[in-house]
């Protein structure tokens, strides 16, 4: 057992090293390549990319809506905001626009896409592992729990479930960019502020304004009654957005937006497609190591298998000895233990091919449990 349990090792390790870099690299450059052009502010590239792509890695600096705008009125193609930087029991929370589901040709399977403040839709993968359903809610996570003046985690209510894309999508929760800004604490709801509000909720009270203190009921849940009573004390143009995806009309817009870009002061064009593939040219070097290793551990393999085998002919002499005088040659008793040696390395060659056949379905569920 020790010895098929050993080759089996030494087969499998290569092919599910190549099954897992060959499953990697295909679905981030799918998703490289769904994506034509990407708008940040200067920085890491990689950062960049991996975060507005995959809801991973640095969101430190950002862009504004302003910035927004600005390539809009560009007219050559669909501007999609991303507000990234939540979460909700350890899921993704995407602010975004509808336009997001439109240019990834993402559809609901179930209700719909989130149209309102406080509304979120769930990826395939996040409905399932949370098991909500139409109409439940789900609390935003805390930023920071020891941040007494953080704002308040957020209810977000479930429209919809969207179908299954095999992408970073499906891990993911989407909301309105709008509520992105409520959960970061840029957009508020309390109750109403006015004459007949007591005074001991009051800071100070003019002919012209009124000031509340700490005590006013913040919302935490935005529904019919009370979305009215959200705002935004920010100018709308400085709200923030951690990226801008970018879908041209043609590949000759994409060309003129991302040449007009290179040398913006605060924005930075990229084409994830080709940052994607500097990435992979670091994980192929790592794989190149990695094959390096198997090698060695394949030589030490042949001679572990060599020392049992020879350690087995010494406690089997006087099974040899008995073959040999059953009339048994020399050669015949040699190519009987060469057939079990032969067994061995066929079973444990079968082994290791039925587990990268399992690994090649299960590919991407393991990278998604990774991530």
């Amino acid at each position: 057992m020790i010895q098929i349990a050993a080759l089996t090792l030494t087969f499998f390790l290569p092919l599910a090293t190549a099954i897992l870099v060959k499953s990697f690299s295909t679905n981030i450059t799918e998703r490289g390549r769904e994506t034509p052009l990407l708008f940040g502010p200067k920085g890491d590239r990689f950062d960049l990319t991996i975060n507005s792509l995959f809801f991973r890695g640095d969101h430190s600096s950002q862009l504004s809506m302003a910035d927004f705008q600005l390539l809009s009125k560009e007219d050559r193609g669909t501007m999609v905001p991303l507000n990234l930087g939540f979460t909700a029991r350890k899921f993704p929370v995407i602010g975004t626009s509808p336009d997001y589901f439109t240019a990834r040709n993402i559809t609901p399977k179930k209700g719909t896409v989130p149209l309102k403040l406080g509304e979120a839709v769930l990826g395939s993968k996040c409905a399932e592992k949370l098991n909500i359903q139409i109409n439940e809610h789900i609390l935003t996570d805390q930023v920071n729990l020891y941040d007494l003046s953080a704002s308040y985690p957020l209810k977000l209510k479930i429209v919809g479930i969207l179908n299954q894309t095999k992408s970073a999508d499906d891990n993911a929760i989407f909301t309105s960019i709008g509520t992105a800004w409520v959960i970061s604490g840029l957009g508020h709801g309390h109750e109403p502020i006015n004459e007949s509000t007591a005074n001991d909720k009051l800071l100070g009270k003019t002919e012209k304004q009124i000031t509340a203190n700490a005590s006013v009921e913040q919302f935490i849940e935005i529904n019919e009654k009370n979305i009215n009573e959200f705002h935004f004390h920010s100018d709308p143009t400085q709200l923030p957005v951690t990226s801008i995806l970018a879908f041209p009309k043609s590949k000759k817009d994409g060309t003129i937006l991302k040449a007009k870009y290179l040398q913006h002061e605060q924005i930075q064009p990229l084409e994830p497609d080709s940052v994607i593939k500097e990435l992979l040219d670091i994980v192929i070097r790592l794989k190149r190591l990695f094959d390096a290793s198997y090698t060695i551990t394949a030589l030490a393999a042949v001679f572990f298998l060599t020392a049992v085998i020879l350690l087995s002919l010494q406690t089997r002499k006087r099974e040899s000895k008995a073959l040999f005088l059953m009339g048994c040659s020399r050669g015949t008793i040699c190519m009987i233990f060469s057939a079990e040696i032969i067994i061995l390395c066929l079973f444990s060659i079968l082994l290791a091919l039925l587990g990268a056949f399992a690994l090649t379905f299960m590919g991407s569920d393991i990278l998604q449990l990774l991530r």
